[in-house]
């Protein structure tokens, strides 16, 4: 067979595994018709929007949610059309590994083996599930990262042509990832920079990393209200939390923990041979950069969210330390990559389980509570977050607010869904009120919500007893302004 055919052969079977990973992501997330996760109707209203308005709800320069726009016009439906798009993504994000792995020259059946990898990984189907901005852009810098190296590693031989095509690709690439979410675009320069590092002396190297280091704690210190609870002495490992292993699941917790091993134990014993021969290289900062070992593990937020993102370059260097490590036991190498390979292509199945659809918002009890509301057009509704999404999709894309506007709306306006609180009890502590003014402006939906306008609520409060009150002062009955942090970003 000539190599001619082989490479049809090859890209053939890149196109049909890209497409199986398609389907398992897609049936996975099919699984509820509801959108998949918990900002799942936040992707949705925001699709919907830009097909119905030419704009997105809440402005935004990510790429995922014009994605997700564009998707729901050749769907149909916004909920389809986003995932559609995370089913995508998650499937080019395999084949992002394996063009990475390609031009740092594995050999092609290791490449298709960090492919199932990367397709049987748990912690990357659930970046599909929760994460589509997040995973959208670990996608374009995993093309992004193959392109830079292929330049650096360029034939001066080539074509300029050919040498200014593709620079303008990567530089394409490169604002794809700074548009799509703020991981992947410290990635691309984290990884621009280190390339660059890497063609300078030892000593020049750590004189830059010190200034880098320096400039990025006074950056970090500036932006310390976001990231005040992202740290943690420990563990580091997400298998020794057992708040981890409880809320994300033993086998994602496993599958972290394996991959941070792995990344700083290979990175460390590279950093080791050239501590020996007095030298030094960037490329050893990627275990702290993937996998730093300080988050705090006891919520699912930051920390969680930058572990999950770490996996795909995790299952590149992995694969890069058993190449190095077995490049010259050609036999065992092959038997070794044989094995992950059949290993991963059996498992890629069952990454369907990593998406409970239980343990989702009760999303169609949400659209059954908006379905009994109705409020002008104009007005703005408290709610609280998953629930205020559903109002926003399903009723005309009418505001809605998970926090109390801390900008002037008039009384007449300004409703919220109360939780909890029971109508004998509204009724007892507004007295004050006629009966006709009290049935306008207080609507039980159920034994959980009630309708009622914000200063007639805040009323209620103020006339009930202060220890009563303040247990209204919860998630649930959404009761402080948004973080400064949060408005600077819209």
């Amino acid at each position: 067979m000539t190599q001619k055919h082989t490479t049809a052969l090859r890209v053939l079977l890149l196109c049909c595994c890209t497409a199986g990973v398609f389907a398992i992501r897609f049936a996975m997330l099919n699984k509820t018709p509801e959108p998949a996760g918990l900002d799942g109707y936040y992707y949705a209203l925001q699709a919907k929007s830009l097909i119905e308005r030419g704009k997105l709800e809440n402005p935004d320069y990510k790429t995922g949610y014009y994605l997700c726009g564009g998707a729901a016009l050749v769907c149909g439906d916004p909920i389809t059309g986003c995932k559609a798009v995370a089913a995508l993504m998650s499937a080019l994000l395999c084949l992002g590994v394996y063009a990475v792995l390609g031009v740092c020259g594995v050999p092609w059946r290791c490449c298709l083996a960090g492919f199932f990898l990367c397709g049987a990984s748990f912690a990357a189907a659930s970046m599909a599930v929760n994460y589509i901005n997040n995973l959208t852009g670990l996608t374009f810098f995993l093309f992004y990262a193959a392109l830079l190296i292929r330049l650096c590693r360029a034939d001066s031989a080539r074509s300029k042509t050919a040498r200014v095509c593709a620079r303008a690709c990567a530089a394409l690439l490169f604002l794809l990832c700074v548009l799509s979410h703020l991981v992947s675009a410290a990635y691309a320069f984290l990884s621009t920079i280190i390339l660059l590092l890497r063609k300078q002396p030892a000593r020049r190297q750590l004189l830059i990393l010190a200034a880098a280091v320096l400039l990025g704690g006074l950056m970090m210190f500036r932006e310390l209200p976001r990231f005040a609870q992202a740290f943690s002495a420990g563990p580091a490992l997400p298998i020794l939390s057992p708040f981890m292993r409880q809320m994300a699941g033993t086998r994602i917790c496993i599958e972290l923990s394996v991959l941070f091993a792995a990344v700083w134990g290979i990175c460390g014993f590279y950093a080791l041979r050239l501590a020996k021969r007095y030298q030094f290289d960037a490329a050893v900062l990627a275990a702290p950069i993937l996998f730093f070992p300080f988050w705090n593990l006891t919520v699912l937020d930051m920390g969680y969210r930058m572990l999950l993102s770490a996996v795909p370059c995790g299952i590149v260097i992995l694969m890069l330390g058993i190449q190095k490590a077995l490049r010259r036991t050609g036999s065992i190498r092959s038997a070794l990559c044989a094995a992950a390979l059949c290993l991963a292509v059996i498992t890629a199945p069952a990454s369907v389980q990593a998406y409970d659809p239980a343990l989702d918002p009760p999303y169609a009890y949400y659209r059954q509570v908006v379905r009994h509301i109705e409020l002008p057009d104009d007005s703005l509704l408290i709610a609280h977050l998953g629930l205020n999404h559903v109002y926003t999709y399903y009723k005309n894309l009418r505001d809605s607010l998970n926090y109390v506007p801390d900008f002037p709306v008039p009384p007449e306006k300004l409703w919220r869904l109360a939780y909890g609180v029971h109508i004998i009890s509204l009724e007892h502590n507004l007295a004050d009120m006629s009966r006709e003014e009290f049935e306008r402006y207080v609507h039980p939906i159920d034994a959980q919500y009630t309708l009622i306008r914000e200063d007639i609520w805040q009323r209620y409060l103020a006339n009930e007893e202060e220890a009563i009150a303040r247990t209204y002062d919860n998630w649930f009955n959404p009761h402080t302004a948004r973080p400064q942090f949060i408005r600077k970003t819209q």
